[in-house]
């Protein structure tokens, strides 16, 4: 198995960090191996869960009702959606964990 050197990994997360742009940051992070589209909005959502939220095959189907994995190109319209959807005052990470758990209310889905 190939370990990335953590170096690498903090210098690639550091420059994801210092862009404002939700595609640049995934594009990024993504040139990390073994780091995906989803796996690099948990690292945003992470690190600044004000701004960002997990951008997974859920928050496809809740927000952009289709059943498919995150792309790229997606990440910027879900933030949208999510901040227009916001009721007030809430951060995002907090707003797309509403609406996943409305999701699994509705389609009875993540319960292990």
């Amino acid at each position: 198995m190939y370990e990335v050197p953590a170096a690498f990994v903090q210098r690639i997360s550091e420059a994801a960090f210092l862009v404002d742009d939700p595609k640049l940051q995934l594009n990024t992070l993504t040139s990390i191996p073994g780091i995906g589209p989803a796996t690099a909005t948990v690292v945003l959502a992470f690190h600044e869960p004000t701004n960002y939220a997990v951008g997974d095959q859920y928050m496809i189907a809740a927000l952009l009702g289709e059943d498919r994995a995150l792309r790229l190109s997606d990440y910027p319209r879900l933030l949208t959606k999510l901040r227009d959807r916001n009721p007030g005052g809430f951060d995002l990470r907090t707003v797309e964990k509403a609406y996943y758990q409305q999701y699994r209310d509705t389609y009875d889905v993540g319960r292990w």
